[in-house]
């Protein structure tokens, strides 16, 4: 009962109050709050504090609560309906679009949290809203898309999933699921305020029995199914984050704040509003801290943008965990610049000396989590979250404690500059040591070194002259095998395979690297033979270039052969019967073999420029351009071919880019050619190949050159177009 002496000690009074309360729920009774606040109006605060904070962390953790006693449990469970049963529900304090403004449910620097109900669907959301102030920077208004983006592309059970985003008069909102239940930051807010009233009270009391509190008894029950359960949250929250890390999305910001447990008990990630996604172009510049301080990593802190990757969220929620584990954050420090300090260059506190009843392998794991080298933590969330598992399967976890040689190994990396004075230091130690037992040897030494120095001289000068004719014996062999091999380019480019027009690029492109050697060659060396292979070359990769855009010609109207073409660009019957003789001279050409005296293929320039004017004598300027639009669209190396690239505007970097794409399909295209028996028969697979090719190569364009690519390339032809073959044998 009651105390009802006026003169007794009020924790004594207080302490009868919440025994009979506990007493009456273990009993199965429902005790009236009301009327016990209103029976005890001087404790009327501690007793609301101490109500909504056994109804919360029942509420949100029911499975940590069985710990402190399935009757106070049911005691418990019977109130919290009794007080959902009172609250009324909340009214409306606005409306934006769809969205019923119910009540504000969290506060943040760029925005505010509503509980809100969708009224086409009649469902209840929390819907982020970006306060005004937000709205007119344009990176706080960036990173509130990108948080909706981030989110939205998230679809995981413990990540909350976005349902709309929208703007309405200019305020920017986006709705998400709405969780029940509180974050992990209140909840271990809840746990610090048990513990020390708790303590507080058994400290004020001279009662010889401690006060029977639900928070007294919460923190007794720190028992191993505590900590289980703890480990189990935290799994649940690294499952998520390496769902996040699969597709592109780096959180940045992970802390018990944005990590909420429903009335389920299932832990949810939240607040994606500093996430870094994949090719991302940058909200943060380079020395920019963004996160949270007490749980950011090391890298977070120094601002090193390049190193931040998914390992962050690691470290993150790692330090979540050390505070889950010891109700202390890694870092206790208020002074913002300290922290930063500490962050980076001091190790925690291994959480066993803070609590001696969390388990061994609980504490390796969190300290693996936030190592202060990226590398020395868990590669992924998922190796965190397997390890947390093999903690609940009662299996030996993978984490092992750092060993001395660690140890040793991270105190040097974080303490370089004091290594490399003390090692510059034993360095100037020994030097002076050196010099002084030289000093002291030389007057002895002095007639030996006389005579020796004498002899040296004589040896080392013949030595020298042994070597400088082996340096010139050996660069005259030097120089000889480069010549021979650039002789074996301009031979290799002379074989009639690169007769063949979609290989006629790499027959100039072995001409080109040959000029680049005699270049070098004839700088190094006064070899008249070199010069005049190097002038004859250059003109010869001169021609090439002309005859190649004269055969790309040639073959750009050959396609009026084809029925496809013809349709395509609105020929009529009688410019048919106008190009005909026209398109047989030019087939007549192509079949020509290049190996026949009589070919006319050294009249390339001539052909092509004559039949062009007899084309352009019957289309017209669009049928013309039309008809070049559609010889792009042929897969092969024509279609990137120097004109196309010269209009496109490229820069130095798209160009080495583009060379390299393109001289490993031509060498391809070599090796095709070089094993088909026709190629007619490997054409196929050959347009497949440059299809391939010339999509790697638009990937390598601006969006303004893929642009200017698409109005080159035109619209698809209804049909098949084949580029114009001009032998069907295989070549040789």
């Amino acid at each position: 009962m009651v105390s009802s002496d006026p003169g007794a000690d009020p924790n004594d009074r207080l302490n009868s109050i919440l025994v009979d309360y506990v007493e009456a729920l273990e009993r199965g009774e429902r005790p009236d709050r009301r009327r016990l606040l209103d029976s005890f109006p001087e404790y009327a605060r501690e007793l609301a504090a101490f109500f909504a904070t056994r109804d919360r962390l029942d509420r949100i953790v029911a499975p940590i609560r069985t710990l402190a006693g399935s009757g106070i449990r049911r005691g418990l469970q019977s109130t919290q309906a009794d007080t959902r049963a009172d609250a009324s529900p909340p009214s409306e304090i606005g409306q934006i679009g769809d969205f019923l403004l119910l009540r504000e449910v969290g506060r943040g620097g760029m925005g505010v949290v509503y509980e809100a109900e969708q009224v086409s669907l009649r469902r209840r959301v929390a819907l982020k809203v970006l306060s005004f102030a937000s709205a007119l920077d344009p990176r706080h208004l960036q990173r509130f898309r990108n948080e909706a983006q981030a989110a939205a592309q998230l679809h995981h059970t413990h990540i909350v999933p976005v349902f709309a985003v929208g703007v309405e008069r200019g305020v920017h909102y986006y709705a998400m699921q709405f969780i029940e239940g509180q974050s992990l930051a209140q909840l271990i807010a809840d746990l610090r305020t048990a513990n020390s009233r708790s303590s507080a009270t058994a400290l004020s009391s001279n009662h010889d029995t401690p006060i029977v509190t639900a928070n007294s008894a919460e923190r007794g029950s720190r028992g191993r199914a505590y900590f289980r359960r703890i480990a189990e949250l935290v799994k649940q929250a690294a499952e998520a984050l390496e769902y996040a890390h699969q597709v592109g999305v780096v959180h940045r910001d992970i802390k018990p704040a944005n990590l909420m447990i429903d009335d389920a008990g299932r832990l949810w990630v939240t607040d994606f509003g500093l996430a870094q996604m994949r090719n991302d172009t940058g909200l943060t510049a380079t020395g920019e801290v963004v996160g949270t301080a007490l749980y950011m990593s090391p890298e977070q802190a120094v601002g090193q943008r390049g190193v931040v990757d998914h390992r962050t969220d690691i470290y993150s929620l790692g330090a979540t965990l050390y505070e889950l584990l010891t109700l202390t954050p890694v870092f206790d420090v208020e002074d913002g610049r300290a922290l930063l300090y500490q962050l980076v260059h001091r190790d925690p506190r291994p959480p066993r000396t803070v609590d001696r009843s969390i388990p061994p392998e609980l504490e390796t794991i969190v300290l693996k989590a936030i190592a202060k080298a990226p590398t020395d933590r868990y590669a992924t969330a998922q190796e965190f979250a397997a390890d947390l598992q093999r903690f609940l399967d009662d299996r030996p976890v993978l984490a092992r404690r750092p060993t001395l040689r660690d140890r040793a190994a991270k105190w040097v990396r974080r303490h370089r500059l004091l290594v490399a004075v003390a090692a510059g230091c034993f360095l100037l130690t020994t030097v002076g040591l050196a010099i002084s037992t030289a000093l002291i040897a030389r007057e002895k030494i002095a007639a030996e070194d006389a005579y020796q120095r004498e002899c040296q001289a004589k040896e080392q000068e013949r030595q020298r002259a042994e070597e400088a004719e082996a340096r010139r014996l050996e660069a005259d062999q030097n120089y000889l095998r480069t010549r021979r091999a650039v002789d074996l380019f301009v031979e290799l480019s002379n074989e009639e395979l690169f007769d063949f027009l979609p290989l006629t690029g790499l027959r100039v492109r072995l001409l080109e690297a040959a000029i680049a050697y005699y270049q070098e060659l004839s700088e190094s060396r006064a070899d008249p033979l070199v010069r005049a292979n190097l002038e004859t070359i250059r003109g010869r990769v001169a021609r090439l270039h002309e005859d190649l855009g004269a055969l790309n010609v040639v073959s750009t109207l050959l396609l009026l052969e084809q029925p496809v073409v013809r349709a395509d660009i609105g020929l009529t019957s009688d410019a048919i019967d106008q190009l005909t003789p026209t398109l047989d001279r030019l087939r007549a050409y192509r079949q020509s073999s290049p190996s026949q005296p009589e070919s006319p293929k050294s009249q390339i320039g001539e052909i092509a420029a004559e039949a062009l004017k007899e084309v352009q004598k019957v289309l017209r300027v669009d049928q013309y351009l039309r008809l070049h639009q559609i010889f792009r669209q042929i897969p092969g190396p024509h279609v990137f071919g120097r004109p196309s690239l010269e209009a496109l505007g490229l820069s130095d970097a798209q160009r080495v880019q583009i060379r390299r794409i393109r001289s490993e399909a031509l060498y391809a295209s070599l090796r095709l050619w070089s094993t088909a028996e026709t190629r007619s028969a490997s054409q196929p697979e050959f347009e497949g190949m440059w299809a391939r090719t010339n999509e790697r190569i638009i990937e390598v364009l601006t969006p303004a050159q893929r642009t200017k690519w698409a109005e080159m390339v035109g619209t698809p032809v209804q049909g098949e177009v084949k580029f114009p073959l001009h032998s069907s044998t295989r070549p040789r």
